[in-house]
Formats: C-alpha cells, structure tokens, sequence
C-alpha cells in the first residue's frame, strides 16, 4: 500500500514561540496532525511519502517527516512554482502523485495557518478524479482496498468506510511532535532531499505559479487583536436606549442621551 501525504511549509513564528524551533520553516500544523495519525496506522507492506512544495527550506520540514517516520520525502522545487494559488499548487501536486504512481490514498491537513483557504484538497481530488472525504478525525483501519475512518459531520461523529484510492483531509491540528526519533533526525539531516522540478513532472509553464493561477494575492494587512475599540455601554429601559441606538446611526451627540435609569 501507498500513502502520499502533502505537506506544506509554514513560517515558524505563526506557530510557536520565538527560539521555540531551530528552523525557519516547520511543518504546518493541520498537516502534522494527518502525518502522525497515518504514521501510527501504517502496517507491514505499507509506504508513507512525505511531498512538499516550497523554497529550499520545504527541506528541513521534509526533515522532520523522516525523523518521524516516513519512508520517502520529495521536494517539488522551481522557479516558476512561485506566487502559486490554491489552482495552480493543486495541479502540481497532482503531476507529483501521478509520476510516483500506484497510490491508494492520500492526505492533507484541512487548511494552512498561512492561508487557511482549505482549498487544495478539493482541487486535488478533482484533479485526480478520485473521491474527497473531508472533516477527517481519524483513520482507524486501513486495507489494500478500504480505509475505516471517523469524521465529524455537524453535532455528529460518522463511522464510513471509504474505498480506495481516495483523497481526505483532516480537521484536526497539532504543534507536538508525538513520536520523533532523535537518531532519526540526525540521519535526516544528512539526508539528501529528492527533489523534483517544472521539467522532471512534464508541466507546461503556463499551468504552473503566477501563469497558471486564477487569484492573485494583491495585499496583506496584519490585524492586531488586542487593539480595543471605544466602547458604549447601554443600560436603561427600552425607549431611552432605542433613543441612543437611533442617535449612534444617525451620528447625532457620539451616540449619547440622557436618560433615567
């Protein structure tokens, strides 16, 4: 059996606090949490590859995978990769699965910290034609032809058994690494990273990074939650606080009347 499961790189301040991490890239959260549920249901005969696309530093997140167990890692590298949408990233995934090949199943985290557009793995699975189960728990049994999977689906948790090959997503995340093996790690680090680029997977420029990509990203602004805002705090019987009400969205007197409690 083979399991592809699609990681994404994300900044390591989005994440965990400063001089938490070493690297500047760690893996994204929803992506860790699918990693290591497949990681704990894989049996004998079974293969995990880790594939990522990103800037050379997808590599020490690709690290990561290995030192927590997987098999194979490939990093999905080129220039004109860049300033992907969720369009564009989906295809080239899709190139990568179809070149390793004979893949029964595979998974992705619900969305990423830095773009939470949950869109890639619907794109993905379209693109591959195979089924999408999203809202993923936990996968609790796996065969060459079946995967025994929980999800949540509103206040309930469903028991479905899905047939392969199929793409799910999870919906869970995490920012613990549950099992890593520090011999593991340090072998990942001498490890050199397979690494795949735009000729290797046979994709026509104009379907890949900006070319290929129906949204553009024109500006990010950074919101500051704690900014407190003023406040109007209205107390008083049903008349006099109507008044204030239609005094605020008139912009008569800031919004303020008096009134007798």
């Amino acid at each position: 059996m083979r399991i592809v499961m699609c990681i994404k790189p994300v900044k390591k301040e989005l994440v965990y606090k400063e001089n938490e991490h070493l690297e500047n890239l760690v893996i994204n959260p929803y992506d860790l949490y699918a990693l290591q549920n497949i990681i704990e249901m894989k049996k004998e005969g079974t293969e995990i590859i880790c594939i990522s696309m990103g800037p050379e530093g997808a590599k020490e997140a690709l690290r990561r995978c290995i030192a927590l167990g997987v098999d194979d890692v490939i990093h999905l590298s080129d220039k004109h990769f860049a300033g992907a949408d969720t369009i564009a990233t989906s295809y080239v995934l899709k190139k990568a699965i179809e070149k390793i090949g004979d893949v029964d199943l595979i998974c992705c985290g619900q969305k990423t910290v830095d773009g939470e557009t949950g869109q890639v793995v619907y794109a993905l699975s379209e693109q591959l034609g195979m089924p999408c189960i999203a809202q993923v728990e936990t996968i609790m049994d796996l065969s060459v032809e079946n995967a025994s999977i929980e999800r949540e689906n509103g206040e309930c948790i469903e028991k479905l058994k899905v047939r392969l090959p199929a793409v799910i997503s999870y919906r869970n995340c995490t920012t613990i690494y549950k099992k890593i093996n520090l011999l593991r790690l340090k072998r990942a680090k001498n490890k050199e990273i397979v690494v795949w680029n735009r000729n290797d997977l046979e994709i026509d420029r104009s379907m890949c990074g900006l070319k290929g990509s129906k949204t553009i990203v024109q500006d990010v602004n950074k919101i500051n939650p704690m900014v407190k805002k003023e406040q109007t705090i209205l107390d008083g019987d049903i008349e006099n606080t109507a008044m204030i009400i239609k005094n605020i969205i008139l912009g008569k007197d800031n919004g303020v009347c008096t009134y007798g409690k």
